[in-house]
């Protein structure tokens, strides 16, 4: 019933509706598509989506491909005459690719919703046609401000003729805020009739902070997708708007706003960041669950990786670098010794000098680590940080001996931080060596092993701020 109930809106939502599978096959084709590209639902049904739009550009297919392998949606926007039209019209679409999950949060298909953008862009020229000719009019004009209105009134009433079958809801307000022309949807949106709207105080609708009256202040248009109108019965929906000022004789005289209900498009939002914010708890208990499994293997080290998560965490604060840089750091740092559960449990607590035959096996763990997360789709550079977290700035690391600026800057602060946490802590072959060593072996090697700028945070965290691991 559900399923046959979202059919029925996709088919009557006034947008072209095209569902999916995993394989990108046809599974819905609604009637706005069949009359957009002369192609019925039946043709196309169960058809991979490539050979439906034949001409359409390679970029389209790819974004398809990579929603449903990130579960992220995406716009294209605006698409010129992204399909075929019977009347032979240019048109322009604004393609929405929206990922579909089933219970499971597993990708299931895409929904990929079409609007034409056409008569929307080309009312936006209109209105700011008519802004310009009602400012050069106000040049030449000699009458005086009663005679423009009575001229401006005119034009509205002409103007209403066209608007009469727009989407967008059209109010026009003076000075004072008195509203002096509204168009039929706007009527239907607000549920005013016009003839009680004209004359009342535009504030009747709109929410206390609104900001839709102050181009009449500033001059400047104003967009925003994030306020709230009121019906007449009182109850609020979300809208888009765009406040517009209007200019005669080089004074502002009136505003217009045009708005649209996102009731729908705010519903969509919410239900996208609620699965994107469940897929990231999954990402994130799936972390946890692989760094938890590593430590198990080495008892000596059981939150090891925590403490210099928490320490390189720290450093990239104290350095102001951005959000994507610290989360990459975050999931690096759970994970970058992941590799060592590969590594038998005699060598990782062995409480004496290991022979070369154990340390080429345990420098291995990197390359390990680099080879079991790669396969996972992060969205950030995880794996290349994992195997680059023993590289030294003169090439004397391992695996691959980078140097310098090749080492990622989120693996020379792990590296530093491993150093330090390793040193403070126990090990099965020498007692815990204390921060103030670890200080002064990063230091002595600051410039050669490890990055200088990274040493200097780390060394100002402990000496100056009363850093402390815990």
């Amino acid at each position: 019933m559900k399923s046959d109930i979202t059919e029925i809106i996709l088919e009557n939502c006034g947008l072209g509706a095209i569902k999916i599978d995993s394989q990108a096959r046809i599974e819905l084709w609604n009637r706005w598509m069949e009359l957009r590209t002369g192609k019925s639902g039946e043709s196309v049904l169960g058809c991979p989506l490539k050979e439906v739009f034949t001409d359409a550009d390679n970029s389209f297919f790819d974004t398809v491909q990579y929603v449903l392998s990130t579960g992220l949606p995406r716009v294209l926007s605006p698409v010129f005459h992204f399909f075929l039209n019977p009347y032979d019209s240019q048109s322009k679409q604004l393609v929405k690719i929206l990922p579909l999950f089933d219970q499971s949060a597993d990708i299931t298909g895409t929904l990929i919703l079409i609007e034409d953008m056409t008569a929307h862009l080309e009312y936006e020229s209109e209105i700011e046609t008519k802004a310009r000719e009602f400012k050069e009019f106000g040049k030449k004009a000699k009458k005086d401000e009663e005679e423009a209105l009575d001229w401006l009134k005119q034009q509205i009433q002409f103007n209403n003729a066209i608007t009469e079958c727009l989407e967008e809801g059209i109010i026009i307000y003076n000075r004072a805020g008195i509203v002096t022309f509204v168009n039929p949807t706007a009527d239907k949106l607000l549920q005013w009739s016009r003839m009680e709207l004209v004359g009342l105080n535009i504030n009747v609708f709109l929410s206390g902070e609104s900001r839709v009256k102050d181009v009449l202040k500033t001059g400047e248009s104003i967009h925003s997708d994030n306020e709230l109108f009121r019906r007449k019965d009182g109850s609020s929906f979300p809208v888009s708007y765009i406040s517009s000022p209007i200019i005669l004789e080089g004074k502002i005289k009136w505003g217009i706003v045009t708005f649209q209900d996102i009731t729908e498009r705010k519903r969509i939002e919410k239900e996208i960041n609620e699965n994107l914010e469940r897929l990231k708890k999954v990402l994130d208990d799936t972390v946890k669950a692989l760094s938890f499994a590593g430590e198990m293997r080495d008892p000596y080290t059981a939150g090891h990786q925590r403490r210099v998560t928490q320490l390189a965490l720290e450093i990239a604060k104290e350095m102001s670098l951005g959000d994507n840089i610290k989360e990459a750091i975050r999931i690096s740092g759970i994970l970058h010794d992941i590799g060592k559960i590969t590594i038998p449990a005699e060598i990782l607590s062995k409480p004496g000098r290991l022979t070369e035959y154990e340390r080429i096996i345990l420098k291995g763990h990197s390359q390990v680590g680099y080879e079991m997360i790669k396969a996972i789709d992060f969205p950030l550079p995880v794996a290349d940080i994992i195997i680059q977290h023993h590289e030294r700035l003169d090439g004397s690391g391992y695996p691959n001996g980078l140097k310098g600026d090749e080492i990622r800057l989120e693996a020379r602060i792990l590296a530093v931080s491993d150093v330090v946490e390793a040193m403070s802590s126990h090990r099965p072959y020498r007692p815990a060596l204390g921060a103030e060593k670890a200080l002064e072996e990063i230091e002595r090697n600051a410039g050669t092993l490890y990055d200088e700028e990274v040493v200097k945070t780390c060394v100002r965290l402990f000496r100056e701020k009363g850093f402390t691991l815990e």
